[in-house]
Order: C-alpha cells, then structure tokens, then sequence
C-alpha cells in the first residue's frame, strides 16, 4: 500500500508540474481529489486494513494529500500569474 501511494504521489507531482493552464491544474485536481479521485480510492480501501496498518498508511495519504493540495494551490497561482500577464 505504501508504494501504491508513493507512486500516486510522484504521478500528481509531475501531473501538476507539467500543467500549462488553471483548467488542466482543475481536471488534475479532480483526478486525484474528486469523489472518485484515486486518493480518495485510496483512502476509502483502507477499510480492508489490519488496526495495525491503518493509522501509519492513514499518515501517509494524509501527508500525501496535503503535499498535492499545496503544489496544487502553488501551480494555480503561477499558472494564474501567467494568464493574467499574457492578457
């Protein structure tokens, strides 16, 4: 599980950083954080889980969502950035 979400992560990482607009950085966002997000699949397969395993893989994808949420808000503003300056 643990790799699954290290992979998932570096996919983000480099889905986000190669975004050339705010509506691409959205379907990215969607993607990966929406309702049937893989994330979010991730999160709801922890249920299949030993009481061991959970709250060290919980740790993770927490961690794993707040690194994505934060690229995420850091691309949009330059991508933002961009857009108005090329207007």
């Amino acid at each position: 599980m643990e790799e699954k979400i290290t992979a998932l992560q570096d996919a983000a990482v480099a889905d986000i950083d190669g975004a050339v607009s705010t509506v691409a950085l959205n379907d990215i966002r969607v993607k990966y954080l929406g309702k049937k997000g893989s994330l979010t699949l991730l999160l709801r397969g922890m249920a299949n889980l030993s009481a061991e395993e959970k709250p060290r893989v919980g740790k993770l994808v927490n961690e794993a969502r707040q690194l994505i949420e934060e690229r995420l808000s850091a691309r949009k503003d330059f991508l933002y950035a961009e857009e108005l300056t090329a207007k």
